[in-house]
C-alpha cells in the first residue's frame, strides 16, 4: 500500500509539471525502475561499506527490512525503483525547458534525491509507524544528510550515463538489471 501510495504521487506530480497526463512507454518505464534500483541499492551497499570502513560507523542505517548490516533493505528496490520511474516521467519534461546536459541533470538528481529520500522516511514514519532508514548525522534531522550529496551526484552520473547505454536494448538490461537484484537482494 505504501508504494502504491509513493507510485500514485510521482505520477500525478510529474503530470502536474507536464501539465497533462504523463504516457507511459512500458519498457522505458521497466528500463528507469530497474536501472536506477540497481545503482542505487548496489550503491548503498559500497558508500555505507566504505564509510563506516574509514569513518567507523555507518552513514545511516535501514529500518525497515534491512539486508548487508542494515546498509541497505530489501524494500530499497521499490524505493530506488520509484525514484527511477519518477525520473523517467520527469526527463520527458525537462527536455522542454532545454534542461538536458548531464552535469544540470545530476545536480537537479543530487538535491531532489535529498529532499525525496527524506520525505519518503517520514511517510514511513507516518503510515508504518518507523522510520524507513535513520541517517546518523543530525545535519539535516536524521531523515537524510549533506554528507550523502556527493554520492548522489555520482549516483546521479553512473546512473544517467548507465540509461543512455540501456537504452539500446531496455529488455535485456532490464532483465539484465532485475537479475542482479535478485542476486543481492535474496541470494547474497
Amino acid at each position: 500500500m505504501f508504494a502504491l501510495l509513493w507510485l500514485t504521487l510521482v505520477y500525478i506530480s510529474n503530470s502536474l509539471i507536464a501539465k497533462k497526463w504523463k504516457r507511459i512507454d512500458f519498457k522505458m518505464a521497466v528500463l528507469y525502475f530497474m536501472t536506477v534500483a540497481l545503482v542505487g541499492l548496489y550503491g548503498e551497499i559500497f558508500l555505507d561499506s566504505a564509510y563506516n570502513y574509514f569513518i567507523g560507523h555507518p552513514l545511516w542505517r535501514y529500518n525497515i527490512l534491512p539486508i548487508h548490516h542494515a546498509y541497505t533493505a530489501s524494500f530499497a528496490v521499490i524505493t530506488w525503483g520509484l525514484y527511477g520511474f519518477h525520473l523517467y516521467l520527469l526527463h520527458g519534461s525537462l527536455g522542454k525547458w532545454s534542461i538536458n546536459k548531464t552535469k544540470h541533470l545530476v545536480l537537479i538528481f543530487g538535491f531532489e534525491a535529498l529532499i525525496l529520500e527524506a520525505l519518503l522516511t517520514i511517510s514511513a514514519r507516518i503510515l508504518l509507524g518507523k522510520y524507513m532508514y535513520y541517517y546518523l548525522p543530525s545535519d539535516l534531522w536524521h531523515v537524510s544528510s549533506f554528507q550523502n550529496f556527493p554520492f548522489y551526484l555520482m549516483c546521479g552520473y553512473v546512473i544517467l550515463k548507465s540509461l543512455n547505454r540501456f537504452k539500446t536494448d531496455p529488455v535485456f538490461f532490464s532483465a539484465m538489471s532485475a537479475s542482479l537484484l535478485l542476486v543481492l537482494v535474496f541470494l547474497v
